[in-house]
């Protein structure tokens, strides 16, 4: 099936979403991070420095359990997709899967009186068990979007809510975790309670999500085999393009992240500017999530803003290489600018995602909003431990120290990593989605038929 050239006006009947119902999506987002925020900003320290677990050891952990998340992601997405009750697919783990996810994150921040293979053992069951919940909230969650809403521009919307909440829940796990850890007698009892905390917070927002959201009726069509998911996934060219662009973003996205407090401390010499740094990039990106909606409906193309967000991350970055490290103001203007970038294609393939449960379905009738959205996670999880990996290599290869003061090479290299790379992994992503061509007028097409195909075969 060829996609069509032509303009094609959008249904009329799709009906519009309410700020509430927004909100209450975007909510769901905030307690899946209040939960996963402190586990990417603190576990390892907590690990190492309070329960007393060897780094090979949290390595080792963190890498099997990673690699286990990517491949589970596909099997929850078909078991999702599999669930029918009175409240429809996917809101359902909203409502019954809040309290264990939460309890789970407790006990992962809790410090046994165990032997050193006890305590191995340990964490790594509590590690593994929260990674299983945290994929059987977060899929489900994800596939909401597509189910809630067929309007491309509201999936935008929609999009733009959960990035907002996202990048607002890591500025308050980022301010407050430690300040709360530290008001208690010590740091095992610190972790714990705060860990409950987070986890009840997350219980109440998963519960909002709940009652805020619905489900349309027309997106509950009939069950399917795994193997007819596996071949949803594989015809649909338009998933796999956008799957190998989010590849590279995100591993670009991760070694930025990652670089950022090296580059502040050492280039700059102010690591106590840090946490203020990391606000204003934050502020940046969601600054960046705000007017994706709009200009997405003014270009009529995600894929563009997609490409218009990238662009402004490469020149700004290629701008901060050639920037001397004096001009702090000049970088930090700079990096705020290409941080918004980030904000907009963030929020974008988000969205594209969504729309490519409808073309899965327009190309083998199949609609499987679950495992359509779960390659999401493999591509994001992939690219994490790439950008992770290669960020840790490089450094070792530059020669660089933790709390010295760095050569000329080290330096060069963390400057690399913090723009450099994610250029270049930039123009790769780019030059990908060229080959992405499902713009707005080709999605209202494909919902058109795919309305008229269930019109003459009703389930």
């Amino acid at each position: 099936m060829a996609l069509p050239e032509v303009e094609i006006t959008p249904p009329a009947s799709l009906p519009r979403l309410s700020v509430p119902r927004k909100v209450g999506y975007g909510l769901g987002s905030s307690a899946s991070n209040f939960v996963w925020q402190m586990v990417s900003f603190y576990l390892v320290f907590f690990y190492t420095e309070v329960f007393g677990i060897p780094a090979a050891a949290v390595g080792t952990i963190l890498l099997a359990s990673r690699v286990f998340d990517a491949l589970n992601d596909p099997l929850m997405g078909h078991i999702a997709d599999q669930t029918r009750t009175r409240w429809g697919r996917f809101r359902p783990y909203l409502l019954f899967n809040s309290v264990p996810i939460a309890v789970i994150l407790v006990l992962t921040f809790s410090t046994p009186d165990l032997s050193m293979s006890g305590r191995i053992a340990y964490a790594a069951i509590t590690y593994l068990l929260l990674g299983v919940a945290y994929t059987a909230m977060t899929v489900p969650h994800t596939a909401l979007m597509a189910s809630m809403t067929q309007d491309t521009n509201e999936r935008s919307s929609l999009a733009s809510m959960l990035t907002i909440a996202i990048f607002s829940t890591i500025l308050v796990v980022a301010a407050i975790t430690m300040p709360l850890v530290n008001s208690f007698s010590s740091p095992q009892t610190g972790f714990t309670v705060t860990a409950g905390i987070y986890g009840a917070v997350a219980v109440v927002l998963y519960l909002v999500c709940f009652a805020s959201t619905r489900e349309l009726p027309a997106t509950q069509r009939s069950r399917h085999s795994f193997r007819d998911a596996l071949k949803l996934l594989l015809s649909n060219k338009p998933l796999l393009i956008l799957l190998l662009a989010v590849f590279f973003t995100q591993a670009a996205n991760d070694m930025r992240t990652t670089s950022a407090i090296f580059f502040v401390k050492y280039n700059l010499g102010m690591e106590s500017f840090y946490p203020v740094f990391m606000a204003i990039m934050i502020l940046s990106m969601i600054a960046g999530a705000l007017v994706s909606p709009a200009l997405g409906r003014r270009l009529g193309s995600k894929r563009n803003l997609y490409t218009t967000g990238m662009l402004i991350v490469i020149i700004s970055g290629t701008a901060v290489l050639f920037t001397p490290y004096e001009q702090v103001t000049a970088i930090v203007v700079l990096l705020a600018v290409s941080s918004a970038g980030v904000g907009i294609t963030y929020v974008m393939t988000r969205s594209m995602l969504a729309d490519m449960v409808e073309y899965g379905e327009w190309k083998t009738g199949v609609r499987g909003e679950g495992v359509t959205v779960s390659t999401y996670g493999v591509s994001n999880k992939l690219g994490y431990a790439a950008g992770g990996s290669l960020a840790a290599f490089l450094l070792a290869a530059s020669g660089y120290a933790p709390n010295v003061m760095q050569t000329p090479q080290a330096l060069a290299m963390i400057r690399y990593m913090l723009v450099l790379f994610p250029v270049i992994a930039g123009v790769i992503a780019i030059i990908i989605m060229r080959y992405y061509r499902v713009d707005t007028s080709a999605f209202n097409h494909i919902l058109q038929q795919i309305r008229e195909r269930r019109t003459k075969n009703p389930e």
